[in-house]
C-alpha cells in the first residue's frame, strides 16, 4: 500500500477536530489542577518569572504601552533589551485581559496542545494515517523535554518546542506543494519563535530547517518534477530572514545591548566553560527510557548541579520509533531525520563528545549560549515523528509480530534487569566518589522506575501486537495506542507539573512589606538573606540591589565586585552610591549605622525576617563639585576605597566625552547647590535644583546609566555620561533650575519599523499570489 493514501485507514469524521481533543485531554491529564486555581510556577517563575509578568502588565495597563526601563533589580536596566521574557510573544497579551495566575497557566496549557496539533499536522502532511498523526503528537506534546519544562519555567523554550513542527510543516507545504502561504508560515513562525524570546533553541530549530529544506529540494521521492533548486530555497531564505526581521522589536534592542551585559566581551557569562555548562551526558542517554537511573528531580545525581526537567522519550514512543525503520519509500525521509537526530544529539552531548569544539569554533554567536543539552528537543521531535511511521506501518501491516517482540523483549530484559538491583551497580560504576551516597540513596527510586518501565513495555508491545493480529482495529486501536501513550508519558512527567497555590499565596503580604511600600520611592533593599523570591519585591515595586535576571548591566556587577560574587556588597561607599536605605535580613545585625524598623516576623517563605533602616537615608540624587577621569579599570578600585571622597568627586572612565577642571588641593569645597528628586518613575524623572554657582558642577543620579538616557533643561539638551562606573551623571548648565530625564531606547524605535515592515512583507509574500490567482480565476 502507497504511504501516499492514508486515507485507507481508519479515520473520524471531523478529524482534525477529533484529534484536537485528544490533545485536550492528553494535556488535561498533567494540567488538570489548573481548573481548581493552582498555578503552574515553575522554580525561574517563583523566583523572578511571576514579577516580570506582572510588572510589565501593570506598567502596561497604566501607560498603555510597554515599559522600556525596569527599576526593580540591579539598579535599573533596559526592559526591553535586557530581555523579561515573552514581552511581545503573544502570550503577553493574554496578560492584559487576565489575571497573571490565569496567562500564565493557560500560556503553558496551550503550547503543550499545540505541541501536539502542530506535530499531526506535520505528520498528516508527510501522508500518514489519523491514528499515526494523533499517536505522534500525543507523543510530542508529553514528550519529557518539552512537557518537563514547567518544572524549571522555561516558557520559552516551551513554546519553540511547541512551534517546531511547524516550521517542518512550512517548507513541506512551501516546497513539496508549492503553496506560496507556507513561506508566509515559515516566515511567521520563526519570527515567534525569537519573540519567544528564547533564541539558543531557535538558532537550533533554523539549523535543522537547513537540513530539512535541502532534503525537500534534492532528495525527496516527492518533490515536484522539474524543480528548480535555487528558487525554493532563495524563497525559504527570504522567508527565514522575513521572520528574523518580524522579531526585530525585541532581537534590535538586544543585540545593542549585548555588549553591555554579562555576555559582552570578556564579561563573566562566556568561555568554553559558560558555553558547555549544563550539557546532556552521554552518561545519562539511559534515562530516555529510564530517568530513575541518574534520578529524578531531588534524587539526580548526574554531572550536572541540578536537573529539573527530563529527556525521557517513553517506550511507548521508542518501540513504534525503531519499527519505523525498513518503511517502503521513506528510506530518504528516515536518513535526513536520522541526521537531524543525531546532529543535535552531538550538539546536546556538548564537551561530552569533541564535535562540540568544532560547533563552538565555527557557528557565529555561539560562544554567548549556554546549556547545549536543550538541543535534545530536536531530537524528541525526530523520535517523534519515527514513532507516528512506525505507528503507520503497523497499522498497513507491513511489520512482523516477531519484530514488535524483539523490540519489546530486549527492553523489557533492560527494564527487568533493573528491577532486581542489576543496573544498580552499573549506576555506582559510572558516578564519581562525590555522587556514590545520592547514586545509593536513589537505589529504589532505580528499581521503581525499572518496574514501572517493564509494565510500561509489556503494554505497549501487546497493544502493537494486538493490532498486528488484527484483533483491535479502527477506533477501537487509536484509543489503546493513545491511551498506553499517554499513560506512559503522564508515569513520568506529572511529577514535574508542581502546582503552587494562587500567587496571593505565594507572594502574601506581611508587616514588614507593608511598612516598605508606605516609603515614598526610589531607595534600594538590600536583601541579605534572600529572605523574600525577588518577584515578591518586583511585586511591591520595592528597588533591590540585587535580585535574580543573569542579563543585568554588567557595570552594575563590576561596582559590586563582580557578577554572583558581590565581593564589594558591604562597602559603605556603594551603599551610599547606589541609596541603599533598608536591609532585610533573617537574623538580628549589629551594624554601626542601622537601626531596627520590624522584626522579628514570620515571612510567607516560612523564615524570620528583620527590617534596618540607615540612620541617615541617603539621597538618590546629588550635586558633586568636581569629577576626574581615570582608567576604565581604575574606576571601580578607586571608587570603593574607603578614602575617595564620594561627595565631592565623579569619576569618568578616559574615554569620556568631557574635560573636567583640575582638581585643585586635598580640599574641595562644596557647591551652593543641591539637588531634589521631585518626581519619579520608572524611566522618567524631574530633578529641582536649589541655588547656583559660576563653577562648574555634577549631578549624579543613584540609577544605573544606558544609551537611552536623555537628559534635558529649559528645552536644551545635556549629554548624559556613565559616573563613578555605573551611575547616571551629567554636568549641570549654568543657571539650571530643574533637569529632565527620560529613557527612551532608540533601537527599540528601530526594532518596531523593522517588524511592521517584515509583517507587511511576509504576509504578501504568502497571500498576494494567492490573491492574483484568485482574481485571474475569476476573470477580474
Amino acid at each position: 500500500m502507497s504511504p501516499a493514501e492514508p486515507e485507507t485507514q481508519y479515520q473520524p469524521r471531523w478529524p482534525t477536530l477529533w484529534a484536537c481533543l485528544a490533545f485536550v485531554l492528553a494535556a488535561l491529564t498533567v494540567c488538570l489542577p489548573m481548573l481548581s486555581g493552582k498555578l503552574l510556577l515553575g522554580d525561574d517563575q517563583i523566583i523572578v518569572g511571576y514579577g516580570f509578568r506582572e510588572w510589565g502588565a501593570a506598567m502596561f495597563r497604566q501607560a498603555h504601552s510597554i515599559p522600556q526601563w525596569d527599576p526593580s533589580q540591579f539598579g535599573g536596566m533596559p526592559y526591553i533589551a535586557a530581555m523579561h521574557g515573552d514581552i511581545f510573544y503573544p502570550t503577553a497579551w493574554l496578560r492584559w485581559i487576565f489575571p497573571i495566575d490565569t496567562a500564565i497557566n493557560l500560556g503553558f496549557a496551550l503550547h503543550i496542545i499545540l505541541a501536539g496539533l502542530a506535530m499531526y499536522l506535520l505528520l498528516r502532511a508527510l501522508r500518514l494515517g489519523w491514528t499515526a498523526a494523533v499517536v505522534g503528537g500525543l507523543s510530542y506534546e508529553l514528550t519529557g523535554i518539552v512537557a518537563s519544562l514547567v518544572s524549571p519555567g522555561h516558557d520559552g523554550k516551551l513554546y519553540v518546542s511547541a512551534l517546531a513542527p511547524l516550521v517542518f510543516l512550512a517548507l513541506v507545504k512551501a516546497i513539496r506543494d508549492q503553496r506560496m502561504w507556507g513561506y508566509a508560515l515559515l516566515s511567521v513562525v520563526v519570527g515567534l519563535t525569537l519573540l519567544s524570546p528564547q533564541y539558543q533553541m531557535a538558532y537550533y530549530l533554523l539549523v535543522a530547517a537547513g537540513i530539512w529544506g535541502v532534503y525537500l529540494v534534492f532528495f525527496d521521492p516527492e518533490r515536484p518534477a522539474g524543480i528548480r533548486w535555487p528558487v525554493p530555497l532563495g524563497l525559504a531564505l527570504l522567508a527565514v530572514v522575513l521572520g528574523i526581521g518580524i522579531s526585530g522589536i525585541q532581537a534590535i534592542p538586544f543585540l545593542e545591548y549585548i555588549p553591555y551585559s554579562p555576555r559582552g566581551a570578556g564579561g563573566p557569562s562566556a568561555g568554553w566553560e559558560y558555553a558547555t555548562g549544563f550539557a546532556f551526558p552521554v552518561s545519562e542517554v539511559f534515562t530516555t527510557i529510564l530517568p530513575q537511573f541518574n534520578g529524578v528531580l531531588d534524587h539526580y545525581w548526574g554531572s550536572n548541579f541540578f536537573k529539573l526537567h527530563t529527556e525521557y522519550l517513553g517506550v511507548a514512543v521508542v518501540i513504534p520509533a525503531i519499527l519505523a525503520f525498513g518503511a517502503a519509500g521513506r528510506r530518504r525521509l528516515i536518513i535526513t531525520l536520522g541526521v537531524i537526530a543525531l546532529f543535535f544529539l552531538l550538539i546536546a552531548f556538548g564537551a561530552h563528545t569533541p564535535f562540540y569544539r568544532l560547533w563552538y569554533e565555527v557557528m557565529p554567536m555561539v560562544k554567548k549560549t549556554r546549556a547545549p543539552g536543550m538541543a535534545f528537543y530536536l531530537v524528541a521531535l525526530v523520535v517523534c515523528v519515527f514513532a507516528g511511521l512506525g505507528v503507520d506501518r503497523v497499522l498497513r501491516k507491513e511489520v512482523t509480530g516477531k519484530r514488535v517482540a524483539i523490540v519489546s523483549g530486549v527492553l523489557a530484559v533492560f527494564a527487568l534487569i533493573g528491577v532486581i538491583g542489576g543496573l544498580q551497580p552499573f549506576a555506582q560504576g559510572l558516578a564519581v566518589p562525590q555522587q556514590m551516597g545520592a547514586v545509593q540513596a536513589n537505589a529504589d527510586q532505580l528499581r521503581t522506575g525499572s518496574l514501572r518501565l517493564l509494565v510500561m513495555v509489556i503494554g505497549s508491545g501487546l497493544v502493537l501486537w494486538l493490532i498486528l493480529r488484527g484483533t483491535v482495529k479502527d477506533g477501537l486501536a487509536m484509543a489503546l495506542l493513545a491511551v498506553v501513550t499517554v499513560a506512559d508519558l503522564w508515569s513520568v512527567d506529572h511529577q514535574f507539573f508542581r502546582f503552587q497555590p494562587p500567587s496571593s499565596t505565594i507572594y502574601e503580604d506581611d508587616a514588614l512589606l507593608t511598612h516598605l511600600r508606605s516609603i515614598k520611592p526610589p531607595f534600594r533593599v538590600i536583601d541579605a538573606g534572600n529572605v523574600y523570591h525577588p518577584s515578591q519585591l518586583i511585586t511591591d515595586r520595592i528597588q533591590s540591589v540585587l535580585g535574580y535576571h543573569g542579563q543585568e548591566l554588567r557595570y552594575y556587577d563590576d561596582l559590586l565586585g563582580g557578577k554572583g560574587e558581590w565581593k564589594n556588597l558591604g562597602n559603605p561607599n556603594l551603599w551610599d552610591l547606589i541609596a541603599v536605605r533598608f536591609v532585610i535580613s533573617a537574623d538580628t545585625l549589629r551594624l554601626p549605622g542601622l537601626h531596627l524598623v520590624q522584626g522579628p516576623i514570620v515571612t510567607n517563605k516560612g523564615m524570620p525576617a528583620y527590617l534596618y533602616e540607615q540612620d541617615s537615608a541617603p539621597p538618590y540624587v546629588r550635586v558633586v563639585p568636581a569629577a576626574a577621569k581615570v582608567p576604565e579599570d581604575q574606576v571601580v578600585p578607586t571608587v570603593t576605597d574607603p578614602r575617595f571622597p564620594i561627595e565631592s568627586v565623579v569619576l569618568y572612565p578616559e574615554s569620556t566625552t568631557v574635560t573636567p577642571a583640575p582638581i585643585q588641593g586635598p580640599f574641595i569645597p562644596p557647591v551652593p547647590v543641591t539637588a531634589e528628586l521631585a518626581e519619579w518613575s520608572p524611566g522618567s524623572m524631574r530633578i529641582t535644583l536649589t541655588g547656583s554657582t559660576d563653577k562648574e558642577a555634577y549631578l549624579l543620579i543613584a540609577e544605573n546609566w544606558y544609551p537611552g538616557w536623555e537628559a534635558t533643561s529649559d528645552g536644551k539638551s545635556i549629554p548624559v555620561r556613565r559616573g563613578d562606573n555605573t551611575l547616571i551623571s551629567l554636568t549641570i548648565p549654568p543657571g539650571a533650575r530643574a533637569i529632565d530625564l527620560h529613557f527612551e531606547d532608540r533601537a527599540y524605535k528601530t526594532g518596531k519599523l523593522v517588524t511592521l515592515v517584515a509583517l507587511i512583507l511576509a504576509f504578501g509574500f504568502g497571500f498576494l499570489p494567492a490573491s492574483v490567482q484568485l482574481r485571474s480565476k475569476a476573470g477580474v
